[in-house]
């Protein structure tokens, strides 16, 4: 199956590294440099993830986000200084899916390109195909899609927050601590604070609304789950 990955560079060597690395564990890579360039080759729709080597300037925020309207599903891995995140705490709750900080850890990318991989081949195989198919209300997901619908329109959700809807709709009603919605859609060794899976929850909730009221009720010290708010409990956001 296809899964081909772009890595934006500007250096030669991080590249050569970088592709090496990926081709051992047979993902083919091509290189794109500038901003443009990339969006043009998300056309293709075989490509599943974008490694960004650096936050330069055009791929700051604004970049980030052109790739997020150019393919929704789009999965973006960003290579960066720890200056860069430190000073730049956005980059991760708006643009990129896996942030990693330099020297990075090569470990960290590969599980999370081949947890990516494992869910495109599942999509693909076409396998318990009615079970790829989940509803809530006027909310679907289509796995083999990479799809989400909210009365019949859709929700552009990046790879992380689709993981982590998807997490809530296999356990419809059913509280879904952070640490569980941790361990379902980011890498095992992935080091993830609790206040960034509130970060990416307020992401989608944010999203759904934007098509009907909230789906999504969360519960104070324990976490989150879908169902429709009670107004008579106090929930918090």
């Amino acid at each position: 199956m296809d899964f081909r990955i772009l890595i934006h560079s500007h250096e030669a060597q991080m590249f050569l590294l970088l592709q090496h690395l990926l081709a051992i564990e047979g993902f083919p890579a091509a290189l794109v440099r500038t901003l443009d360039e990339t969006v043009r080759a998300l056309r293709d729709d075989s490509v599943r993830v974008v490694i960004i080597n650096g936050a330069t300037s055009e791929m700051e925020l604004g970049g980030l986000r052109s790739l997020k309207i150019a393919r929704p599903e789009i999965a973006i891995a960003l290579l960066c200084n720890e200056f860069d995140k430190l000073s730049n705490p956005l980059l991760e709750k708006d643009g990129a899916d896996l942030v990693l900080t330099r020297p990075f850890d090569p470990v960290r990318l590969i599980a999370f390109l081949r947890s990516l991989r494992s869910d495109a081949l599942i999509e693909k195989s076409g396998v318990l195909a009615e079970a790829n198919v989940l509803h809530y209300a006027d909310l679907e997901m289509n796995s083999a899609t990479a799809k989400v619908q909210r009365n019949g329109r859709d929700v552009p959700l990046t790879a992380l927050q689709f993981r982590l809807l998807r997490h809530l709709l296999q356990n419809l009603e059913a509280v879904q601590s952070r640490e569980a919605l941790i361990a379902a859609a980011w890498p095992a060794d992935a080091d993830v604070e609790p206040r960034t899976v509130d970060i990416h929850i307020g992401l989608i909730r944010r999203a759904l609304r934007t098509l009907g009221p909230d789906l999504i009720r969360t519960v104070r010290t324990r976490g989150y789950a879908l169902g429709i708010q009670d107004h008579l409990e106090n929930w918090s956001c």
